[in-house]
């Protein structure tokens, strides 16, 4: 299960880096350019999220998930770390 999901996952990071490449290319204005967190959840929503902390170097990180980091290489990352996981557990489901 844990490795169908790793696929899943960099599958989709994949499509969404490919489509926000294309995009970015022909200067398109659409949500696949420079898709981030703050724009799929919305920017008071993302505030209240980071101020929700009161540690400056929690905060700093959160800035930077939220606001700078791709969707894309999320997902890819994602699905890397589980497809990782996946590796070393065995599954016992027949």
């Amino acid at each position: 299960m844990i490795t169908k999901l790793g696929i899943y996952s960099l599958i989709t990071g994949l499509f969404i880096g490919l489509f926000s490449g294309i995009s970015s290319f022909m200067v398109a204005e659409n949500i696949w350019v420079n898709l981030t967190f703050s724009k799929i959840l919305g920017e008071d929503k993302t505030e209240s999220i980071v101020t929700f902390f009161s540690s400056v170097a929690v905060q700093d990180s959160l800035d930077y998930f939220f606001y700078d980091l791709p969707v894309f290489l999320f997902t890819i990352g994602l699905g890397i770390l589980l497809l990782l996981i996946s590796l070393f557990l065995k599954d016992h489901q027949k």
